[in-house]
């Protein structure tokens, strides 16, 4: 069925906040590392901890969502949220010093968490009751979309004009971003203004799902499927912290600020198209022969960028390792899905997501750390080839006990 109309300029709303609150937050926040610490005289990963804690407050504003949102409240939510994000980001351009940036982080992380992936989830569930995974994963790839776009944009704002200007021109594009939502999005839920979800009339003929669901509802969650989930999600959204370190990464091995930037863009990219992608190879191979694929493609990357210093290389490398953000998110869904079914997902799939959030978090601080005491991004990129090789594992244990049980 046809996106159109009104479902589209909604699915262009949504699309937009998933770039500001994700896209503009987080995926170009490593482009202000160097010159900040530069300019305070600071090491790059109290800089970095910016980041961290900006991931950690997301997810809990994501946690407090569904408590702030209603019908009443949509419009005035959508309006103060864009206000948060965008004016702590342009305040930060201000800030005298570090400890006032890791204040703002904490604001504009939790203005990101509720106008992030849980409004967005909600809207889409309700206003697309045919085309949701289609129109899922297009919004969801705004995030990547966003930081391919507009990378190299940044970086170059900065480079004339300094980090601060740089933080004014992020919030500027915030604002444009949401004002879609904020202008075509009527409601949460269409049945309240007397509309109809995209695809109602074929909701009939869903009545045999149902049926299943039912029976998956019986089914026990198996702790140790759960447990291995939840780790699943914390090793593979951690590692999609290492692309905010590219331009790092491409200046150790003594490569120009452009180059780190065309890879963080080119990574974006790949982040975009790699969720798609790994979607349709889903659907026609199956999940678990996907993420195999993906795994093992990633883990190539790791190891041009580690071991192979030339800058066509690294494009190759960066281009590869942005297929770890489809591991990171829509993996997570497909294991979390297939492994205690659609009846168990909301049941699961928020503890699995939280703790890819907050790996996210702590090793985006982590990597810069671990610069700082080694002086060189070698015993990170072995760190992450091991994690690889772990969620590698992991999809074949569960996948297997799956089928077995």
């Amino acid at each position: 069925m046809k996106i159109s109309g009104r479902y589209l300029l909604i699915l262009i709303g949504m699309s937009g906040m998933i770039a500001a609150s994700v896209g503009l937050t987080t995926n170009v926040a490593g482009l202000f590392f160097s010159p900040i610490a530069t300019e305070f005289g600071i090491l790059t990963g109290s800089v970095s901890l910016t980041l961290t804690i900006c991931n950690i407050v997301f997810a809990l504003g994501g946690l407090a969502a569904p408590k702030l949102l209603s019908e009443e409240r949509l419009k005035m939510l959508l309006v103060t949220g864009t206000a948060l994000i965008a004016g702590s980001t342009a305040l930060l351009g201000l800030s005298p010093n570090i400890f006032v940036m890791y204040v703002l982080n904490a604001a504009r992380g939790f203005a990101g968490g509720v106008l992030g992936f849980v409004l967005v989830t909600m809207v889409i569930n309700h206003w697309f009751h045919a085309n949701v995974g289609l129109a899922t994963s297009i919004a969801m790839s705004c995030s990547g979309l966003a930081g391919a776009l507009f990378s190299l944009i940044i970086s170059s704002v900065i480079e004339k004009s300094g980090w601060r200007t740089g933080y004014l021109f992020v919030a500027v594009v915030m604002i444009i971003l949401n004002l879609p939502a904020i202008l075509f999005l009527p409601s949460l839920d269409p049945k309240t203004k007397n509309m109809v979800p995209l695809g109602e009339k074929e909701e009939a003929t869903t009545a045999a799902k149902n049926t299943e669901n039912k029976t998956e509802a019986t089914m026990p969650i198996v702790k140790g499927l759960f447990a291995m989930a939840i780790v699943y999600a914390f090793l593979s959204c951690g590692a999609t912290a290492l692309p905010q370190h590219f331009p790092g990464i491409a200046g150790s091995y003594g490569m120009t600020a452009s180059v780190g930037a065309m890879m963080l863009s080119i990574c974006m990219v790949a982040n975009s198209l790699g969720k798609i992608v790994l979607g349709a190879l889903s659907d026609k191979f199956g999940s678990q022969i996907s993420l195999f694929l993906y795994c093992a493609l990633i883990i190539v990357a790791v190891v041009v960028l580690w071991l192979v210093h030339l800058p066509f290389a690294m494009y190759i490398g960066a281009a590869l390792y942005g297929l770890t953000y489809a591991l990171g998110t829509v993996g997570v869904v497909m294991v979390t899905k297939d492994t205690f079914g659609m009846a168990n997902y909301s049941k699961t799939y928020p503890t699995i997501s939280l703790a890819g959030t907050l790996a996210n978090a702590v090793f985006s601080s982590l990597i810069g750390f671990m610069y700082d005491i080694s002086g060189n991004y070698a015993t990170t990129l072995l760190m992450i080839f091991v994690m690889l090789v772990l969620c590698t594992l992991i999809v074949a244990t569960v996948y297997k006990r799956k089928t077995v049980s």
